[in-house]
């Protein structure tokens, strides 16, 4: 059992003094009824009362959860007929002991709950108030928390409607690139093909060029022996003339020169003839090799035109391999955007959880407070009466439970575990913003 309080823990400096008037504000705010003369002479009854509102409120502690946890202690119990009443009001003190631990009154005893003084029940109810105006500050957080998980599951919906937008892209993307598969590869065969049709035009146009500057310098040298035989033949007809005027031999020799200058003029009319023949077949050729330059010049437009074709494709690789990219791009992005909606997942059901459990447990609350702690005030005033009818019961079992008291001080003791846990799952399922 615990001991008594001793004077030297009169002072606490954890949390600062409460008026009277603000104490009774906040029980009246509760729904507990009680004067500045009860906060001047408290009594048991009255302090129970108080304690097990703030119980209710702070701790989510209702009169039923007290009465299973009794039914739960004394299932194998002997006696437990005769123990009832011991283990319920040791497991309410268990109860308020615990609360005044989360308040940061560490010297609570059994003696504030059966004979209280006014200094300590004043502090007592101080470091309560203190905490519930504390609990009061985190429910507004805890209403922060539900702002944002909302906020939370439009980011969700966005996400996912990102997500969806994107896998549609990334599927046309890929129906594109199906599509444009058969395209691509007829365009590059197109490409290769063309590509060697150029090589070959490019070694025809250096073979026609080579042949165009070859009948060029063969034009130049007929030419110039047209041009030659042509001062000849001036030269020969103005010796003609000359000799003509100049008869002076005999006609047999003018006769036979004659003829022989004839015969010359003929071999070279001749010669002549032939070179003119051979300029024509040049000229044939030259005109054969100005329609090939007009053709090789069509052949450079068609090269231009493939040219322009094969950086038509060339840009269309790289904007393929940039959708590719982007493809890329887009899946691990997918990957990042799905793992982000697993992680919002599993917090908004972790927030929806605590939000369900916290508004079923404030709902009850409110719903049944009032009613609960008029129901309780008039059980507090029973037990009270059936106390004193049981005083002198208890007067003549003292010594059965001081051995009692020690058994008992054992289960609590071996229950430490137990109730750490409890306190854990009230803070879980009761008390979502911190208690």
């Amino acid at each position: 059992m615990a001991a008594a309080p001793s004077a030297s823990d009169a002072h606490y400096t954890s949390f600062p003094a409460v008026r009277t008037d603000e104490l009774l504000a906040v029980l009246h705010e509760m729904g507990v009824q009680v004067t500045a003369e009860d906060m001047a002479r408290p009594q048991g009854a009255m302090a129970q009362t108080v304690y097990l509102a703030f119980l209710d409120t702070l701790s989510g502690v209702l009169p039923e959860t007290l009465e299973r946890l009794r039914a739960a202690a004394m299932a194998n119990m002997e006696h437990a007929d005769m123990l009832q009443d011991s283990v319920g009001w040791l497991i309410f003190f268990r109860e308020v002991r615990a609360m005044m631990e989360a308040a940061t009154v560490h010297d609570f005893c059994i003696q504030d709950l059966t004979r209280p003084q006014p200094k300590r029940f004043k502090r007592h109810m101080s470091a309560l108030v203190n905490f519930f105006r504390f609990r009061s500050d985190r429910l507004a957080e805890f209403d922060e928390m539900v702002a944002e998980t909302e906020d939370l599951e439009v980011q969700k919906l966005d996400l996912e409607d990102e997500i969806a937008q994107a896998r549609t892209h990334i599927t046309e993307l890929r129906s594109l690139r199906a599509a444009e598969a058969p395209e691509v590869e007829r365009l590059r065969a197109e490409n290769l093909a063309r590509s060697e049709e150029l090589l070959s035009l490019k070694r025809e146009q250096n073979r026609l060029l080579a042949e165009v500057d070859s009948l060029k310098n063969s034009k130049t040298a007929l030419l110039q022996r047209q041009a030659d035989t042509e001062h000849t033949q001036q030269q020969l007809a103005a010796e003609i003339a000359k000799l003509e005027a100049r008869i002076a031999t005999p006609p047999e020799d003018m006769a036979a020169d004659v003829a022989a200058m004839e015969a010359r003029v003929a071999g070279k009319r001749q010669a002549l003839a032939e070179s003119e023949q051979r300029v024509r077949e040049l000229q044939g050729r030259l005109d054969v090799c100005t329609r090939r330059t007009n053709d090789i010049a069509s052949l450079l437009g068609v090269i231009e035109n493939v040219r322009t074709e094969m950086e038509r494709q060339a840009s269309e690789a790289r904007a393929l391999d940039a959708a590719r990219s982007a493809l890329a791009s887009a899946e691990s992005e997918n990957g990042a955007l799905a793992q982000r909606c697993e992680q919002l997942e599993r917090q908004l059901g972790l927030g929806a959880e605590r939000l369900a459990r916290t508004k079923a447990s404030l709902e009850e609350q409110r719903a049944a407070g009032r009613a609960r702690l008029e129901a309780l005030h008039e059980r507090l005033q029973e037990v009270a009466r059936a106390r004193r009818e049981r005083a002198a019961k208890i007067e003549a079992c003292a010594s059965e439970c001081a051995a009692l008291e020690a058994r008992l001080e054992a289960m609590l003791q071996s229950h430490e575990a137990y109730y750490a846990r409890m306190q854990l799952e009230k803070d879980n399922c009761t008390c979502p913003t911190g208690f």
